[in-house]
């Protein structure tokens, strides 16, 4: 035992001989950062070329070295950086016009007006109208589904963030409880088909399958639910909300068909990027170099700023076949210097990025 404590504490003695070096070397840092105020890609590449005569060990600890020289960098120089241009204002919207995709008593619809009390909504038939609204300045704000617990993200949504340059700037979840509705006439052992929105069917798909219904897919639950009243077929259900049975004349036949934590997260998007003390949330889409180990170097440099991420996912890049969007939320506030150092060192190390959104969570 006394061989091992006399072990721990000669390792004890190496580790702070190593921790006296790092800080006088970061002082010498410093320094050079002062003078140069930049670490140019000819220094890191005499660096690089120098490891090749180590150990792997040796190797890895040097390239973390040259990745806590680059945070390092950016910290100490962020008066003199150029901090990401984005579009924003540190105002509220002056809000009179809401729109959303699908019919009233969607559940569109119902976080719009969760969202903005007491305004004018106007409804469209697609997502990409509602963009259009917002982006035409025919509305402040368009309502949409972003994610839901169970099927996911809205794919659609995300492209056209990227395609119309709007921003996500206020959220709300809200528990979703689908019901199977059908004619006055119909019985639940009657239904063959329903209709619903693309989430909706995916969210009930266990429910579908067991009970092999054929599934097909209607722009909006409302919207589905207009068309079983419409089309007056016994055979024929959709999946919507409660209100939307109630109001377009229809009857419940099952309630619950979805699991039981089933949670939708609704955005509003607007043209401008909003910058509030309250907010806790920042939305990003990147792009990383093709080279190994590039999405780590993103990911350590949250963790370097102990900045915890909401969540991260890929979509194809539509522009450039077998390449990669990386979507990502993480806890914090632009206003934050920590958070405004992150954004500033990946807008210049990243070959593309795009703040999506600024919210409360």
């Amino acid at each position: 035992m006394s061989d091992y404590n006399d072990l721990i504490q000669e390792m004890n003695k190496y580790d702070e001989l190593i921790k006296n070096i790092f800080e006088e070397r970061m002082s010498v840092l410093k320094k050079i950062i002062s003078s140069k105020n930049n670490i140019n890609s000819k220094d890191k590449t005499i660096i690089d070329n120098k490891n090749e005569k180590y150990d792997y060990q040796y190797n890895h600890f040097l390239k973390n070295l040259l990745s806590l020289d680059k945070n390092y960098k950016y910290c100490y120089s962020q008066e003199s950086d150029d901090i990401i241009s984005i579009k924003c204002i540190n105002n509220e919207l002056d809000i009179r016009t809401v729109c959303y995709q699908g019919l009233p008593f969607s559940y569109s619809e119902g976080a719009a007006k969760y969202l903005f009390k007491d305004k004018k909504y106007i409804n469209k038939s697609s997502f990409e109208d509602v963009f259009k609204e917002v982006y035409n300045e025919c509305a402040e704000v368009g309502v949409v589904p972003i994610e839901n617990s169970t099927a996911g993200y809205v794919n659609d949504v995300y492209d056209l963030l990227l395609k119309y340059d709007l921003f996500i700037n206020y959220n709300y979840v809200r528990k979703v409880d689908h019901c199977l509705a059908g004619t006055m006439n119909s019985r639940l052992e009657d239904i063959k088909e329903v209709y619903s929105h693309p989430q909706a069917i995916m969210q009930c798909r266990d429910y579908i399958n067991e009970n092999n219904l054929t599934a097909i897919n209607e722009t909006n639950t409302a919207v589905a639910a207009q068309k079983i009243y419409l089309m007056n077929n016994k055979n024929i259900a959709c999946i919507c909300s409660p209100e939307a049975v109630e109001n377009y004349g229809l009857k419940i036949l099952k309630d619950n068909i979805n699991p039981n934590q089933n949670y939708t997260r609704f955005g509003a998007v607007s043209k401008y990027l909003l910058v509030n003390k309250n907010h806790n949330r920042v939305s990003i889409v990147f792009t990383v170099p093709h080279q190994m180990g590039s999405l780590e170097n993103v990911l350590s440099l949250f963790t370097y700023y102990k900045v915890n991420l909401s969540y991260i996912y890929s979509r194809p890049d539509l522009k450039s076949p077998w390449k990669y969007l990386f979507y990502m939320d993480f806890e914090g506030n632009i206003l934050d210097d920590n958070i405004k150092i992150i954004l500033n060192q990946l807008s210049n190390e990243l070959p593309f990025l795009k703040i999506l959104g600024s919210f409360k969570a």
